[in-house]
């Protein structure tokens, strides 16, 4: 019974021997964030298993280096959930490339200096408003692109909704402005006022004086008007007139 007992006892030293425990090593890293001069600030602690000369400055380099990466697409704002990231990904082992070394176990503890937080948060607000700035002017630009193709490309349309507007103006309805802004906007080039814009005022005169016309004088004025197109080889406009007949007053 003695004599297993030191057997066993030698087999349990020498099992010991075989399988030391691993190595465990903290250390401290600065790491950049996806935003410049706004960094991550980690309490480092790894364990691996292997021996080779210089172990400990290989797995510390390896590791700043597999944690750089994970912390150089995040933002300091995301600091608890990049923690949380490292160390569900710490419980695997990891080979250390060009060594027989293997991570065993990481671990991270990451803080955030004030400094660094204050300037990620101006950023992300200053981000949010210039997406709120970008957005207001694609709603502004598919509103204009709207009125140019559904509404003033289209000069039946664009005289109602006009008129929607100004339903008192019932004498621009007929403004040939609306026909020639259509035309304008399917060539792209740049509007131009009409001819009869310029002379809208001798328009208003004239109406003003129709006004004020009696019945007699009205429609003496037409029959003369029928001689005055047909004058200047309007016989079409002459004929809009009606027959003299038709033009008699009642």
């Amino acid at each position: 019974m003695r004599d297993l007992f030191r057997g066993f006892s030698r087999e349990w030293t020498y099992e010991s021997e075989v399988y030391p425990p691993s190595p465990s090593y903290m250390f401290e890293a600065t790491l950049a964030s996806a935003l410049p001069g706004a960094n991550f600030q980690a309490e480092v602690t790894v364990e691996w298993r292997g021996s080779e000369p210089e172990a400990e400055a290989k797995v510390r380099a390896f590791t700043w280096d597999h944690l750089a990466r994970w912390a150089a697409t995040r933002r300091v704002t995301d600091a608890s959930h990049l923690a949380d990231l490292i160390n569900a990904r710490g419980v695997s082992e990891i080979p250390v490339p060009r060594t027989a070394l293997v991570l065993t176990h990481l671990h991270v503890r990451i803080t955030v200096p004030a400094e660094a937080l204050a300037a990620t948060t101006t950023w992300e607000e200053a981000e949010r408003r210039a997406t709120l700035e970008e957005q207001r002017r694609e709603g502004e630009l598919r509103q204009l692109r709207w009125l140019r193709d559904e509404i003033f490309g289209k000069p039946d349309l664009a005289r109602m909704y006009w008129h929607l507007r100004h339903p008192a103006d019932l004498r621009a309805l007929a403004d040939p402005v609306f026909d020639t802004v259509a035309i304008q906007l399917g060539s792209g080039q740049p509007v131009t006022a009409p001819p009869q814009v310029k002379e809208d005022s001798v328009s208003v005169l004239i109406g003003k004086f129709l006004a004020g016309l009696g019945a007699d004088e009205r429609w003496h004025l037409i029959g003369q008007l029928d001689r005055v197109f047909r004058s200047f080889d309007r016989p079409d406009l002459a004929n809009q007139l009606g027959e003299p007949s038709d033009r008699t007053a009642s």
